[in-house]
């Protein structure tokens, strides 16, 4: 993919050497659990690539809620397109034909791409909370997502913040949504779109994509990428949304989608479906964006040392997955850079 090359680590961002860190044994001890990948590209290199699964690289990872970012790379392609004008227009008026059919609201009106984008829009959705009537668990069991989302409700006391920001709550259905406008600004099935105008012109022909009961494409979750193939995403992002001679995205987006425009919590930032946080390099701390999934998944960009880190993980709705990916970050593959180790 991309013609990159299995090198060393004898390279300008990283020195040293993860094959001999301790990784493999301590992965292999149980130090850390049930994960199958790790992948590390330095200035587009690969320079280390382990497999502790039967799959090796054609095993399709369900990466979970990782599923997201490529959904924000996705509303970014529409956008470069001009499918859809800007990240300000109205989220629900791409559905005025069901409106007149589903519950309305003054708030919903004024909900943006944008809103949706940083999770801080005015739907009653919380992914955190189990009594949220957006709730992922309750939109599941229903047969048309679509519907669930036109129909959800707001929260009356919403407030946007002086940035124009409402409260950040992690609503999965809001990602879903994203989808659907895309489908509805590009004329295409937003997989279809995905693939054709994203995954296809980087080289990766597999993904398997979850859907609802009606058959709808989830965009919020779910979809099943190779590590390599999550590699590419990363390093498409890494690299202004220019990779293998192809301009995926334009430049603008994937700086709009890389600011840290919400808080998420104290340690995390939130941008458009990707997160930011800063990870321990040494004495002090570098930022870092990526896409993360249940499980331990994360797909790291370091822009700053030139880095693409993926680590798949299946460690499911388990205490420290996060943590444990975030450890092997720290503790394995950034040591090994000068600006890290302190050579």
């Amino acid at each position: 993919m991309f013609g990159w090359v299995q090198g060393g680590f004898a390279d300008a961002s990283l020195e040293g050497s993860l094959t001999d860190s301790g990784l493999d044994q301590a992965i292999r001890g149980g130090t850390f659990q049930q994960i199958t990948s790790v992948l590390v590209a330095a200035n587009g290199e690969v320079l280390y690539e382990q497999y502790w699964d039967t799959g090796g690289p054609e095993r399709l990872n369900d990466t979970r809620s990782a599923t997201k970012s490529l959904t924000a790379i996705a509303v970014g392609a529409a956008i470069t397109d001009g499918r859809i004008e800007n990240v300000d227009v109205s989220a629900f008026d791409f559905f005025e034909q069901e409106r007149p059919h589903r519950s309305s609201s003054r708030q919903k009106d004024s909900i943006t791409i944008k809103d949706l984008l940083t999770m801080s829009s005015s739907l009653d959705c919380d992914d955190n909370n189990s009594e949220s009537p957006g709730n992922e668990g309750r939109m599941y069991p229903e047969r048309k997502w679509l519907d669930f989302v036109l129909d959800m409700p707001t929260v009356e006391s919403y407030q946007r913040n002086e940035k124009g920001y409402g409260p950040f709550h992690y609503c999965t259905a809001g990602s879903f949504f994203l989808g659907q406008i895309v489908e509805r600004a590009t004329g295409e099935s937003v997989d279809t779109y995905t693939e054709r105008r994203i995954l296809k012109p980087l080289g990766i022909d597999r993904i398997s994509w979850d859907r609802s009961p009606s058959g709808e494409v989830q965009t919020g979750g779910g979809a099943e990428l190779t590590s390599r193939a999550l590699l590419a995403l990363g390093e498409l992002v890494r690299n202004d949304g220019n990779l293998g001679g192809h301009e995926i995205l334009s430049q603008e987006w994937v700086d709009e989608m890389l600011f840290p425009h919400v808080a998420a919590n104290e340690e995390q930032d939130y941008g458009y479906q990707w997160w930011r946080r800063d990870f321990a390099c040494g004495e002090t701390t570098i930022s870092g964006w990526y896409m993360a999934g249940n499980g331990g998944n994360k797909v790291v960009v370091v822009d700053e040392l030139g880095l693409t880190i993926v680590i798949t993980a299946t460690l499911y709705n388990t205490n420290g997955m996060h943590q444990q990916s975030t450890d092997i970050i720290e503790k394995y593959v950034l040591p090994q850079a000068p600006k890290c180790s302190g050579i």
